[in-house]
């Protein structure tokens, strides 16, 4: 697990990166309340976004930081706001590039499909069935 701490003032906050089940785990915790968390399956994905996260909060508390009569569950929220912002903007980056490879892959073993498929006969092709 790996985790990075940050004050604001009186106030702490937790960026923190580790396995969950079979996948990973990055979140943001404000003393124990958990700001923001966010999922993923690939490890390289995840410590991206970890690394990113880590840059937005250091830009985010030196644009926005934080006044003597602020709310801290108000900042909490404004804070969470950004980084599910910035974060969806990262998955969206993240899809498009997984969407663009199985497009491309797709593409490949039709062609290959169409090439095997001028070598059977009609009795060799089989469909898939229902299985009880």
């Amino acid at each position: 697990m790996k985790q990075k701490l940050y004050k604001h003032g009186k106030d702490k906050f937790k960026a923190y990166f580790k396995q969950a089940g079979y996948g990973w785990e990055v979140g943001l915790k404000h003393g124990t309340k958990q700001v923001f968390v966010g999922n993923f399956i690939h490890k390289k994905e995840a410590s991206a976004w970890y690394a990113t996260m880590n840059k937005e909060i250091a830009t985010f508390s030196k644009k926005y930081w934080v006044g003597p009569k602020f709310s801290k569950d108000w900042y909490g929220k404004f804070f969470a706001n950004h980084l599910y912002t910035t974060y969806y903007k990262f998955v969206d980056k993240v899809l498009t590039t997984h969407h663009k490879t199985s497009a491309k892959a797709l593409t490949k073993d039709v062609k290959k499909y169409r090439e095997l498929k001028k070598k059977w006969t009609p009795k060799e092709q089989v469909p898939f069935q229902k299985s009880a």
